[in-house]
């Protein structure tokens, strides 16, 4: 569990993992360098509760990939799990997965739906809503609620979206590659979808379809930040291509460069709106190398335009 400044909801995130059906489990808290009282909360629940272990940064990292990383250099289990601070649990998250990967052992990883709620725990939606019909092909119903994911799911991941979140994924993390577990620090905000993917790769993974955790969405997470995640995304798009190439899994790659150039133009009218014209025309220009559609060579034309809206 990463935690900055967390003291919030730190609480509720903390006792849904100490309060899980499987108990034979360890809580490592990284904090921050925080400036509130996320600290003494950690402390308190470490005066009655030897699972639980606080690893303190010397200097602020500021990104969640640094923290994680922080966090797994000190795992000790066969098995890992991540929980943003200000998120939780449901009570069997930890007991379904492991023993769906028990019984695999073939199978790197399991994950599962979230529901996403509001900052008040209230229901929102469905995080995969949609899930099962989207990726279907590459689905294999094993149980009422169980699927194994195939060899190919890894296309799935890069050109439609990576399924897994943080707060939904066990990793058995002997059965991967040395280094795989590590988030890649030159992301601000796609750092987990870049290990999801990076999972796909290594080999089959398994999807519960019920909802196991919750999400909470409120105004400081750090998604909020709407350009640096369309950058961070594109910086992860050009990888994923990368490795099909490396792989020899090109096939139909056209969904994929048309996410890319997607990806460029919004950048481009941000980029605009934000009075930034020499990047606004880089970024379009990029969508129309990567799709080859004319409309964007329009919009870099009109880049030092004033956006209508504005």
């Amino acid at each position: 569990m990463a935690c900055y400044n967390s003291e919030r909801y730190l609480r509720e995130a903390i006792d849904s993992v100490l309060g899980q059906t499987y108990q034979n489990l360890e809580l490592l808290a990284v904090d921050d360098c925080s400036s509130d009282a996320t600290v003494a909360i950690v402390q308190d629940y470490m005066t009655v509760d030897r699972r639980v272990r606080l690893i303190q940064r010397q200097s602020r990292g500021g990104r969640p990939a640094v923290t994680k990383n922080s966090a797994i250099e000190h795992i000790r289990g066969q098995f890992v799990c991540f929980l943003d601070h200000d998120d939780y649990y449901g009570l069997e998250k930890v007991d379904t997965l492991l023993a769906l990967l028990e019984d695999n052992p073939d199978c790197v990883a399991a994950f599962h739906d979230i529901d996403l709620v509001d900052g008040s725990g209230a229901f929102l939606n469905r995080y995969l809503d949609g899930f099962l019909n989207e990726a279907k092909d590459h689905l294999k119903a094993v149980g009422s609620d169980v699927y194994f994911c195939d060899d190919q799911f890894f296309r799935f991941q890069s050109i439609h979206y990576a399924a897994l979140h943080t707060n939904s994924v066990m990793i058995a993390r002997e059965r991967i590659s040395s280094g795989c577990l590590q988030f890649d620090t030159q992301y601000k905000v796609c750092d987990d979808t870049d290990l999801w993917i990076r999972l796909g790769l290594e080999g089959k993974m398994i999807y519960v379809d019920r909802p196991l955790a919750s999400y909470r969405q409120h105004g400081s997470n750090i998604t909020r930040d709407r350009l640096g995640a369309q950058e961070d995304a594109i910086r992860c798009l050009l990888s994923n291509f990368q490795r099909m190439q490396a792989k020899g899994q090109m096939g139909d790659l056209a969904p994929l460069k048309a996410r890319i150039a997607h990806y460029y133009s919004d950048a481009g009218w941000a980029y605009r709106r934000k009075r930034e014209s020499g990047k606004s025309i880089m970024a379009y220009l990029q969508a129309w190398r990567w799709s080859g559609s004319p409309r964007h060579l329009v919009h870099a034309a009109k880049a030092f335009l004033p956006p209508r809206d504005a």
